[in-house]
């Protein structure tokens, strides 16, 4: 799939993001109740549901690939996403509700280090990184001390596994 196109995206009328069939407040409460939006203010949350463009994907679907350019990253709302090297078939983690991935390729503007699949029927968040970054500055540092901490734990948890060998 590619970053830019966005085929089960939902709009409101006026350009804002639907938030699939719940009201705003119910979103952002059961929202606020995951690891990655519990970082964020009631309000900032809401912002970030303003920002996001909302993606339903089938058992298997594609969501990104390894070695395509990104610009976006996911929080998992619903289901679980297998992330995968391409070459070895290795799956390096199954995600599920609250967890983010495809943030690697935002931060460091390199091509994807993985592809991306739904692994069940699967309801995502999707983010422009940048635009989150450059045009909320006062949600930046929430966003990269999160980032930097989700990160740090997945490189603690690759030494674990290297260590094992």
């Amino acid at each position: 799939m590619r970053d830019d196109v966005i085929r089960t995206s939902r709009r409101k009328p006026g350009g804002g993001q639907s938030t699939f069939s719940l009201d705003q407040k119910q979103l952002v409460e059961e929202l606020s109740e995951t690891d990655f939006f519990s970082t964020f203010t009631y309000d900032e949350i809401a912002l970030l549901m303003f920002c996001a463009d909302n993606i339903s994907c089938r058992r298997d679907e594609l969501i990104f690939r390894e070695g395509d350019v990104g610009r976006q990253f996911f929080a998992i709302r619903k289901g679980k996403v297998k992330i995968r090297r391409e070459k070895s078939g290795t799956v390096l983690a199954t995600l599920g509700p609250g967890e983010v991935f495809g943030e690697m390729a935002v931060l460091d503007n390199q091509p994807r280090s993985a592809s991306a699949i739904a692994a069940s029927e699967t309801e995502l968040f999707a983010f422009d990184g940048h635009r989150l970054l450059d045009d909320f500055p006062h949600l930046s540092v929430k966003l990269l001390r999160y980032l930097a901490r989700e990160l740090s734990r997945r490189l603690r948890e690759a030494d674990m596994l290297i260590d094992k060998f």
